[in-house]
Order: structure tokens, then sequence, then C-alpha cells
């Protein structure tokens, strides 16, 4: 599926080779930083002047920092195989990464909030520029669809920051569900295209056969339940979007998985990411009859699928696309290992034991720090490095 477009002479720094390099770099050590912090504040450590506010810096950092920093390294790499066209590279890779830092940066300094709420946006701005850039110049419509989620995407981040400007009331939770359920249809979308054919390099008789309807069944009921949550509709409805998706995905990863998956790390914990998305769904589905609360079924789709499933791609493009064999290193296997337990702490724990929700919260904190920690240790110098064949990227 990957292909290389041209070689290149060795250099001694190449962060910004290649889009994934610098946002998988940053995303990581964010994701540690963000969660020191967070949870620092979270146990009232220390105190923070935060343009966000506390509680709503945890989602939308979540969501629009570290989500979107993985989404954008992921796009600005896998678009370039697409289409075979050279996507954003040196300088202006670097300032796109720089408005993604300075975004990350200016809601702890006394800046306006309009020129925060600007720079943030634009990062989003900007990214969709440089995805739809080659996609349209070789004329790839369906690949749009990417570019039409990032669009989605910069419109949750106006409404959030519509709110904190004091320019509409319900900003804030409505662009936070619109912003999750667009990183769900980028990973439904992407896990679509990678996982079986991933999956058939190390099971040959995986079967990778093409089922359009059902393909367009997940797209239009992902769409519908994103618009009956973002509108608050009957949470019955949403109970029965949810229930339909949990069945259609179900029918959608059976085929591809099989046991010989779980004896590879870099592909079973793909598949650790799809367990959460459905066990998601379920929750999702049990919060119409009251059995569950939104929060835990919220956080199975943001510990456990967006964290466990952008560790995992990270872990195998980073590989991949520095010319090495697709075996992770001991550190990031352990963080494989600790992600999941971060979200079996997070998420299944506090459903029958929250007198402890606190604890869970913490212990989950400190077993994402320590799994990116390692991931960060692991692949630092794989990201700062040239290619070991001195191909271009």
């Amino acid at each position: 599926m990957f292909i290389q477009i041209d070689e290149q002479t060795k250099q001694s720094f190449a962060l910004f080779n290649l889009g994934f390099r610098p946002f998988f770099l940053l995303s990581a050590l964010f994701a540690v930083i963000f969660m020191v912090l967070w949870g620092l504040l979270y146990a009232n450590m220390i105190q923070l002047n935060i343009y966000y506010g506390f509680i709503d810096w945890h989602s939308h950092e979540m969501l629009f920092g570290y989500s979107a920093a993985v989404i954008a390294g992921f796009l600005l790499t896998a678009v370039r195989n697409w289409t075979n066209v050279d996507t954003i590279s040196k300088t202006p890779l670097a300032i796109l990464a720089g408005i993604w830092l300075l975004a990350r940066i200016l809601p702890f300094t006394p800046a306006p909030g309009l020129l925060i709420a600007a720079v943030d946006v634009s990062f989003f701005f900007f990214l969709m520029l440089a995805v739809a850039h080659p996609i349209i110049k070789v004329k790839q419509w369906n690949n749009l669809i990417m570019v039409a989620i990032l669009g989605v995407f910069m419109a949750a981040d106006i409404l959030v920051q519509s709110q904190h400007l004091g320019f509409m009331e319900g900003g804030v939770i409505a662009g936070n569900n619109l912003a999750l359920y667009s990183v769900l249809m980028i990973i439904q979308v992407l896990t679509g295209r990678v996982m079986p054919f991933f999956t058939r390099v190390v099971v040959p008789d995986t079967q990778v056969v093409e089922r359009p309807l059902l393909e367009k069944v997940l797209l239009m009921t992902l769409v519908l339940l994103a618009l009956a949550d973002v509108f608050a509709l009957n949470q019955l409805l949403i109970s029965l979007l949810a229930g339909i998706l949990l069945v259609a995905h179900t029918m959608r990863v059976a085929p591809w998985f099989s046991r010989p998956v779980l004896n590879t790390p870099i592909l079973w914990v793909l598949y650790a990411g799809y367990l959460w998305l459905l066990v998601g769904f379920a929750m999702k589905m049990l919060v119409g009859f009251e059995l569950v609360t939104n929060n835990l079924a919220i956080h199975a789709w943001t510990v456990g699928v967006i964290g466990i499933t952008t560790y995992g791609m990270m872990a195998r493009v980073s590989l991949g696309h520095t010319g090495r064999e697709m075996l992770p290193s001991k550190l990031a296997v352990i963080g494989f290992y600790l992600l999941f337990a971060a979200t079996l702490v997070r998420v299944i724990f506090p459903a029958f034991l929250m007198a402890q929700y606190v604890l869970w919260i913490e212990i989950s904190s400190v077993l994402w720090v320590f799994a990116f920690i390692l991931f960060t240790i692991a692949y630092l110098p794989v990201l700062t490095q040239p290619r070991i064949d001195g191909r271009a990227g």
C-alpha cells in the first residue's frame, strides 16, 4: 500500500522531512506534558490560569490538541502515498507544526482570546489546504472525504471558541461532540482501508472482501449518531443508532481477526483499539437506558479508541516510513499494554466501583503518561534521524 517517491541524500536531522515526524513526536510529548499537568490540576496540587478553564481545557486539548496532531501527521504522510505527490515538508511543515504548538501554549498566557481562537482554528484551515492540494492535483475525489472531515473538525473548534469568546452558549459541548465524532469518522474510514491489508501481511488467509454496502451503512449511521448526539435528540434514537453501529462494526471486523493476530504486537494493538470502539458503541447504547453514564462511553472512545489506535498507528507508520522492519521495540510494546490497562481502569473500573472514581482517574492518568514516555524514548531517534534506506521521507 505504501510506496516511496524518490531518493534523497543522507541528512543528520530529518524531523521535517515528512508530516508524520514532527506531529507524532509533538503528540507524544504533549500526551505526557498535558496529562501530567491535568493530573496535578485534578489533584489540586497546582493552580493554573487557563483560557479554557480547567475542565474545558482537558477535553479541548485531548481532541483539538493531541488527536489533531496525530491526524495531521498521518494524513500528510498517507496522502503523499495515495497521490504520489509530495506533501509539505521542511519550512512549510515546520511552520504548520509551529502553529499547532503555539495554539497549545497561548491559553496559558495573557494573550487576547480572539488571538488564541484564531491561532487554534487556523491550524485546521492550513492543514486542510495541505491535505487537499495533492488530492485535487491528481483528482482523487474519493479522498476528499478526509478534507471534508477536517472541515467539520474546524467547524467544531469554531463552536468551542465561540462560547469562550462569549458569542454563543452551548458551543463547547456541541463542538466537543462534533470533534469527537470527526475523529471517530477518520478512524472508521482509515481502519477500513488499512487494517485488513496489514493483517493479511501476517495472516495470508485473512478475508479482504469489498463490502461497499456495509461501509455506506457505517458512514451514514455514524453521521446520524453524530447529529443526534450534537443536537441532543431523543436518547432512545441515539441508543438505536449506537446499537446498529455496534452490530455493523462487529460484522466488519470479524472476518479480519484470527488467533495469529495476537502474536504480533504491532497488529493486535490496532485490534485492541477497535475493541474499545465496540465497547464505546455498546456503552452509548446503554446510556439511553440509564445503565451507563455518558462520561464512561466518551472515555471508552477517547482513551481506548483514540489513545490506543493512534499509539499503534504511530508506532507502525514511524517504522514503515523510515525503512525499518515492523518490529516495535520492547518499550513500545510495554506501552501498548499500559495504554490498554489505562483504558480498563478509566472506563470499566468506575462502572463497578464508582466510590473510588478519583483513584481510577489518577491511576489511568499515570499509566497513560508512562505509556507515552516509553513511546517518546523508543521513537525519538526514529522520528528525528533519516530513513535507514536513504529514501525520501
